[in-house]
């Protein structure tokens, strides 16, 4: 029996295959959030998906109420929303958008292209989790921004699942189970 479970705990082990790691990051887009703040009517959500394994990043983005078209959005990278309105913008520009609507895309950070001014898909990655990106969308009427949302990290999943989870339970199991038997 200890053989048997010993092999068993083995092949889990080794058979369990290493999987990509989904981050998610999301924030509110606001006129109150642009630096500085402007009174847009306009109001805005964008969703984040980074895989930190193969660095493909995507976003869907909903807007609504712009003063004017988009005439562009983007992320920008490293610096909080409390910075001055400027800062790199790294991730390849959202055109075409209207006054309102949803944009969807994915980016592999790795593309040329995707990435500017010099930055890399580790140091914009370490930013985005360390909460130093945001959104803003730009029209002709706000050329600096018209809404603009820090992206802030969304909880993962509860702390021990996975195969560290499975390897103490099934622990704890046998440990009950061993009790039991010498008290029969």
């Amino acid at each position: 029996m200890k053989t048997t479970f010993i092999g068993l705990l083995t092949a889990l082990t080794i058979a369990v295959p290493a999987n990509a790691s989904l981050l998610e990051f999301q924030a509110s887009l606001l006129g109150a959030n642009e630096a500085p703040p402007n009174n847009s009517p306009a109001t805005g959500f964008i969703d984040v998906t980074l895989n930190d394994v193969t660095d493909i990043l995507t976003v869907h983005e909903t807007f609504s109420g712009l003063t004017a078209p988009a005439t562009v959005a983007h992320i920008h990278c490293c610096t909080p929303i409390t910075s001055p309105p400027v800062a790199v913008p790294v991730v390849l520009p959202f055109t075409g958008f209207p006054t309102s609507g949803t944009y969807d895309h994915t980016f592999d950070l790795t593309a040329a292209g995707v990435l500017i001014n010099g930055m890399t898909a580790p140091v914009f990655i370490s930013n985005l989790e360390a909460g130093l990106t945001y959104a803003n969308i730009h029209d002709i009427n706000f050329p600096g921004g018209e809404i603009r949302g820090q992206l802030t990290a969304v909880p993962g999943p509860i702390a021990g699942a996975g195969l560290p989870g499975l390897i103490l339970a099934s622990g704890g199991l046998l440990g009950w189970w061993r009790r039991r038997r010498k008290i029969a």
